[in-house]
């Protein structure tokens, strides 16, 4: 049976221009998208992230609710 994973992620772009994202795993269903923009937006005035570029989180870009779906071949 194929377990299923669904995950937030929650992209921006950071001062040097590089797309980063945070992931939030499990996401509250249904996504309370004025609860996430304000997370969004707390991570950007915050200032307490920065970025492998070195550069720090500047602009949101998108929010992806994104579903996995992994099946095992093979079990040892």
């Amino acid at each position: 049976m194929p377990e299923v994973v669904k995950q937030l992620r929650l992209r921006f772009r950071d001062s040097n221009d590089a797309i980063v994202s945070f992931t939030v795993n499990p996401p509250s269903q249904p996504v309370d998208m004025q609860e996430v923009e304000e997370l969004m937006d707390y991570i950007i005035s915050s200032n307490t992230f920065y970025t492998f570029t070195g550069g720090s989180v500047a602009e949101k870009l998108d929010v992806l609710l994104v579903t996995t779906e992994t099946d095992t071949v093979i079990e040892f």
